[in-house]
């Protein structure tokens, strides 16, 4: 008959494939919460700590083996690039109630930021200058992208390279915003203004860690060959979520600098 010779993967017919890497990163997880919990709860801080750091460093581990697992096939494979929609839509979410929230406390009152709020509060002037690097690394990364399609794989790795030093420009810049701060007084409980100005900013910038930590994933990817213009979902996927970031930013700009300043 004609379908004897059709082979099982001609017929559709897909064995599973098993993994380690998904169990690793939920039982990684759960230590995770379980070292924060031991440290706040049970006010065992230094034990928690470690717990909870070890935790940390099992789901990085377990989401590089898995990401590195899935990138050893020779083509595109999976849903990466609509998961990361999906991802996306569910923190643009997160980050638009708390934007509600903000919005909200700013309308109900007269003066904004409150009277207690030291002077010089918000810093516009870094905030405009940490805006320049984390704009231009939407920028590199775009051309990273660009040369990774046409085959450039050194090219693509230099310029992903530079995408990853503007990102840490920023970060190193939020810490000292936050240090500078909390020095002069201004910290998380000092009214409605600051927990939403710690919140906000805190949250957008571990929003901009983990896109380092997943561009750092695929630059070790890149470098071991296992990405190209052949295979770049991740890269792609990758570039999204760095777009968004730099959105959200332009947002918390906006919001909790431009407009307490000019208010």
């Amino acid at each position: 008959m004609a379908l004897e010779g059709i082979s099982h993967h001609d017929q559709g017919v897909h064995e599973p494939e098993l993994s380690i890497w998904p169990l690793f990163v939920g039982t990684a997880t759960l230590v995770a919460m379980m070292g924060f919990t031991t440290a706040f709860q049970w006010k065992l801080p230094l034990v928690g700590m470690l717990v909870g750091g070890g935790g940390i460093a099992g789901v990085l581990i377990g989401l590089f083996g898995w990401v590195n697992e899935v990138h050893a096939q020779k083509e595109d494979a999976g849903l990466s690039l609509l998961a990361m929609v999906t991802f996306i839509l569910s923190e643009a979410a997160l980050f638009g109630a708390l934007f509600s929230g903000y919005l909200y406390n700013l309308l109900q009152v007269s003066q904004w930021p409150p009277a207690n709020t030291p002077d010089g509060v918000p810093p516009l002037g870094l905030a405009l200058g940490l805006t320049v690097f984390l704009l231009s690394s939407s920028l590199t990364i775009h051309k990273a992208e660009g040369l990774l399609e046409k085959g450039d794989a050194k090219g693509f790795q230099r310029w992903l390279i530079i995408t990853m030093l503007l990102g840490l420009f920023f970060l190193a810049g939020q810490v000292k915003e936050w240090w500078s701060l909390i020095s002069e007084g201004f910290t998380v409980s000092t009214n409605a203004y600051s927990t939403f100005f710690f919140s906000i900013t805190g949250l957008h910038g571990s929003h901009v860690l983990v896109g380092l930590i997943l561009q750092f994933f695929i630059l070790l990817l890149a470098m071991r060959g296992r990405v190209g213009h052949h295979k770049q979902s991740i890269v792609k996927a990758c570039g999204y979520y760095w777009h968004f970031v730099d959105g959200v930013w332009l947002a918390v700009l906006s919001l909790i600098y431009i407009l307490p300043a000019y208010r």
